[in-house]
């Protein structure tokens, strides 16, 4: 099970970091509108700086739930998980009817 960061409602998933696969050390291909293409790669890394703050991230809860992973006490709230689906994808439906 891959645990992820999800962001705020509204906020597009976008890569902040570089590819994890391939280990290139490049920025990964931004997704979204046709403008994040072309933005300056600076401008870009801060565009996304600005969107998802450092906040977005704690080590002590990824460390806390990796222990708890390893240890067999990690339990998966199974209703959170599928209101949280359904959310995305009654998302993803309103931004394909609005294409």
């Amino acid at each position: 099970m891959k645990i992820t960061n999800t962001p705020p409602a509204g906020k597009p998933l976008a890569s902040s970091g570089t590819a994890r696969s391939g280990g290139s050390g490049r920025p990964a291909a931004a997704t979204g509108s046709g403008t994040a293409s072309t933005a300056d790669p600076a401008t870009r890394l801060s565009q996304l700086e600005a969107q998802y703050s450092p906040s977005d991230f704690s080590a002590t809860k990824v460390s806390e739930i990796s222990s708890a992973i390893a240890s067999g006490r990690y339990q998966v709230n199974a209703g959170a998980v599928a209101d949280k689906l359904l959310a995305s994808t009654e998302a993803l439906g309103r931004k394909s009817a609005s294409n």
